[in-house]
C-alpha cells in the first residue's frame, strides 16, 4: 500500500510558542488599556503602580503568545485592583476587549450565567419548601432570599459566589477559541523535536527560555489550564540535550555524567562548562613559524660566471 507523506513533513515549519519572541511594535494610545494597580491589593491606601497593555480584539493578527499575554495581564489586573466578585471582573473585561473577543466574550457570559442563576433559584426555593415553618422569623427570612435571587439577572447573579467561577470558565472559552487546535500537543511537539540551540543564544538563557514557556504558558493553554499540564525535569533536561551538538552529548558520555540524574539547572552548568572551554579554544590562532618552507639554493641568482656558477660555488667547481 502506498502511503503519501504530508507536503509539510520534515520541515522547519513556524514555532507556535518560539523561544526567541518577536520584536514588539509600537502601539497607538487607543488600542491599550491602561489601568492604576495597587502595590498591596489588601491596602486600598498603597502605592498605586500605572499598568497598561494591548486590548484583545481577536482574529486581528494577534499570535498565540498575544492571546496568552493578554491573559496574563488581566490576571494581573484582577489582583492588582482586588476584584473579588464575578460581576466586576466582567465588567473589568469589557474595557480590556474589543471587536470579536469582547462579544464572544459577553455571549459566552450570558450563557453561563443563566444555568447559574437558574441553579441559584432553585436551591432558595428548595430551602423554602424544606423549611417546616416553625420558626416565622427564618421562614420569611427564607422567602425574602427566594425572592431576592429570582430578581437578579444574568449580570447581578455574577456577583454571587459562582460568579468568579463563571467569569474564569469564560476567559477559558475565549482562549480555546482563539488559540490554534491541539496548541498544548504542538507546543510540547515543537520544544521536544525542533526547539534546538541556536548559535548565538548561550545554554542558561535557552534554559530560561524554556522555562518560561512551560512554567508561564503552558500553564494557560487548554485542555486544562493548570499547572499540572506542565513539562517535568525529566523533559525539560530531554530538551535541552536535543538542542545541543552530538559532541557535548558524546562528552557527557566520556566524563561519565548522566544528565537525567539531575535537575535541569545542573545539566545546563556542564554544558556551559564545555561551550565555555569550546570559547575558549576557539580563541586560539595557529601562528606558522618565520624561517620554514622552501629551501633556499645555495647559489644566489643573477650572480653567475661564465660556467654557471657563482663566486660561492668556486670551490665545488674545482
Amino acid at each position: 500500500m502506498k502511503i503519501s507523506v504530508s507536503k509539510d513533513f520534515g520541515t522547519n515549519r513556524k514555532a507556535i510558542l518560539p523561544l526567541v519572541p518577536e520584536p514588539a511594535t509600537a502601539l497607538k494610545k487607543e488600542d491599550l488599556a491602561q489601568v492604576d494597580l495597587l502595590s498591596d491589593a489588601a491596602d486600598a491606601n498603597s502605592t498605586k503602580v500605572k499598568f497598561s497593555f494591548k486590548i484583545l480584539k481577536g482574529g486581528n493578527g494577534e499570535t498565540a503568545r498575544d492571546v496568552i499575554q493578554w491573559f496574563m495581564n488581566v490576571e494581573r489586573a484582577f489582583a492588582g485592583l482586588s476584584s473579588n466578585n464575578g460581576q466586576l471582573r466582567c465588567q473589568m473585561v469589557q474595557q480590556f476587549a474589543a471587536g470579536s473577543a469582547l462579544s464572544g466574550f459577553d455571549h459566552n457570559a450570558q450563557v453561563l450565567a443563566a444555568p447559574a442563576r437558574a441553579a441559584s433559584i432553585a436551591t432558595a426555593q428548595a430551602a423554602v419548601t424544606a423549611d417546616g415553618g416553625t420558626n416565622a422569623a427564618r421562614r420569611n427570612g427564607l422567602k425574602a432570599q427566594s425572592t431576592a435571587v429570582q430578581a437578579l439577572t444574568n449580570e447581578t447573579i455574577l456577583e454571587q459566589n459562582s460568579g468568579l467561577a463563571t467569569i474564569t470558565t469564560t476567559l477559558n472559552g475565549m482562549m480555546t477559541v482563539f488559540l490554534p487546535n491541539k496548541i498544548l500537543q504542538r507546543v510540547k511537539r515543537c520544544l521536544r523535536r525542533e526547539a534546538r540551540k541556536p548559535v548565538d543564544m548561550p545554554v542558561r538563557e535557552r534554559l530560561m527560555r524554556v522555562i518560561r514557556i512551560d512554567t508561564q504558558e503552558v500553564p494557560r493553554l487548554p485542555p486544562n489550564f493548570n499547572a499540572a499540564q506542565s513539562l517535568g525535569n525529566d523533559e525539560i533536561i530531554d530538551i535541552l540535550l536535543f538542542g545541543v551538538p552530538k559532541s557535548w552529548q558524546r562528552e557527557m558520555d566520556r566524563q561519565g555524567v548522566d544528565p537525567l540524574a539531575s535537575v535541569p539547572h545542573e545539566t545546563a552548568a556542564f554544558m556551559e562548562r564545555i561551550e565555555m572551554s569550546e570559547d575558549f579554544d576557539g580563541d586560539k590562532t595557529t601562528k606558522v613559524a618565520p624561517g620554514k618552507g622552501k629551501k633556499k639554493s645555495g647559489c644566489a641568482e643573477g650572480n653567475l660566471d661564465a660556467d654557471g656558477c657563482g663566486s660561492r660555488c668556486d670551490l665545488l667547481c674545482i
